[in-house]
């Protein structure tokens, strides 16, 4: 383990910056980060066609595949997220450290109109409401510097490109995924020992789906403790950035939407008060 210094935030309390909880089971732009999803693809092996589980991985235009890849946790988020099928897109809510608050959406409402905090009696909800929680989907968003283990491109080819500890972003809502890679940072915590100090090794692998086909899912273990590096301030401070960068966002995008659900008198109300701050 080296001796560089640990790492801090300005104007930020550091668990509070990591969110990661004791109790969990260069730039920041978005151009340079690397987005990490999980997919299936077909290969032949020995003559036969297999379902082979892989990391997709993405930063630009680069679109590339994976088998594995060690990684060291930086920052940890929770957000609400759901399709909405008539605007082609998702909306969302703030990234937040937990999700037991009001938090603010895309929509213009709370929490894309689920309760907040824990339901203990789903089932006594109505049932258009059971439906609209369902199509809401918890996101835990996760953060750090991977190493990909011999990327290729679909079809074999190695990609020489992308070496090194590279910023990445993990969008997870697979419950089994979540329970892997939480159980596993929680071991490292509960012996004082941050995310950031020591690699978690990832791995894919497939399962079936209902109708047939495959998906993939991901799976932790602990690697080996490696201790902070120097720059990892700068990287810890640029992954803050991009998470209030997409806050901004969401809180912009709340306001626009929030303004146009409220009534005729209470926007003339809201006009008025604009129109006395602009004058005076």
């Amino acid at each position: 383990m080296n001796n560089i210094v640990p790492l801090s935030v300005e104007n930020m309390n550091l668990a509070d910056a990591m969110g990661f909880s004791p109790s969990a089971g260069s730039s920041g732009s978005s151009v340079d980060l690397y987005f990490i999803s999980t997919g299936v693809i077909q290969e032949a092996v020995e003559g036969k066609v297999v379902n082979s589980p892989v990391f997709k991985i993405k930063k630009g235009e680069d679109e590339f595949l994976c088998r594995g890849m060690s990684i060291r946790f930086f920052v940890e988020r929770q957000r609400w997220q759901k399709w909405d099928s008539l605007n082609k897109a998702f909306q969302r809510t703030v990234m937040s450290t937990n999700l037991n608050a009001d938090l603010k959406d895309t929509l213009g409402t709370f929490n894309l109109g689920r309760p907040s905090g824990y339901i203990k009696d789903f089932k006594a909800l109505p049932k258009d409401q059971q439906d609209h929680i369902r199509n809401i989907d918890r996101i835990k968003v996760l953060m750090g510097l991977a190493t990909f283990i011999d990327p290729f491109v679909e079809g074999g080819e190695p990609v020489l490109e992308h070496n090194g500890e590279v910023p990445v972003v993990f969008n997870i809502k697979n419950k089994e995924s979540l329970k892997s890679i939480d159980t596993t940072i929680a071991k490292l915590i509960s012996k004082r020992i941050s995310p950031v100090e020591n690699l978690i090794m990832l791995s894919p692998e497939v399962r079936p789906l209902p109708n047939n086909g495959w998906f993939a899912v991901i799976t932790a273990a602990l690697g080996d403790t490696v201790g902070f590096s120097e720059g990892d301030n700068e990287v810890l401070g640029n992954f803050i950035d991009y998470v209030e960068r997409n806050n901004e966002y969401v809180l912009n995008k709340w306001e626009e939407n929030n303004v146009e659900r409220i009534s005729d008198e209470d926007a003339e109300i809201v006009a008025n008060i604009v129109d006395v701050q602009d004058f005076e």
